[in-house]
């Protein structure tokens, strides 16, 4: 049974998505702070699978490939409901949310050809950072959502926009990582 609990933790992580993607979208000031305790549970999910699998051995093929496709579903379903948000227009704006976007996609595709072909993806720290600082960058936005009712956002916005320049650009330099490390493996496959 205890192999099975980080499986479980990302499904469960997966079934947030949508709950947190609808919560958010309602766009209603009362939601915003259920939108952040979904998130943290879902985010929180994402640290014990990783450490379960670890420490219980019990790292799959199926968790290989969905936790990390978990962790794309999270901070994707946040970016983009944030596009959805009036009070979001001039802070997260869709270039942003689709280079983030492209990113996930190929390394994803890059995953799967490299599954194709026998080969593990190989990660490395800095892919795990990103993951934190989108974290980190999302849980502020909502944090600055709930405390727009007593302080207007307008004196936040130009340090969140900086927060999501510096998360996208960090994210792009992730996705080119990814691609080096692992499209010379690939080659030498070959």
């Amino acid at each position: 049974m205890k192999k099975n609990i980080p499986n479980i933790l990302t499904l469960f992580r997966l079934f947030l998505v949508p709950l947190f993607f609808v919560v958010l979208i309602s766009d209603n000031q009362n939601t915003y702070f259920l939108s952040l305790i979904i998130f943290s549970i879902a985010s929180i999910t994402d640290f014990f699978d990783g450490m379960l699998a670890r420490k219980y051995d019990a790292v799959s093929k199926f968790g290989l490939f969905m936790d990390p496709l978990a962790d794309k579903a999270l901070t994707l379903s946040a970016f983009f409901g944030f596009l959805y948000l009036d009070i979001l227009v001039d802070v997260v704006e869709p270039w942003m949310v689709f280079l983030i976007f492209f990113r996930d996609i190929l390394v994803t595709f890059l995953r799967l050809i490299m599954k194709k072909n026998g080969l593990l993806m190989i990660t490395s720290k800095i892919a795990k950072l990103k993951t934190t600082s989108q974290l980190i960058s999302i849980i502020i936005i909502l944090l600055s959502l709930i405390y727009s009712s007593m302080y207007p956002l307008d004196q936040y916005i130009p340090f969140i926009r900086f927060i999501m320049i510096l998360v996208t650009l960090f994210t792009i330099y992730t996705g080119l990582d990814y691609y080096y490390r692992n499209i010379k493996r690939l080659i030498s496959n070959k």
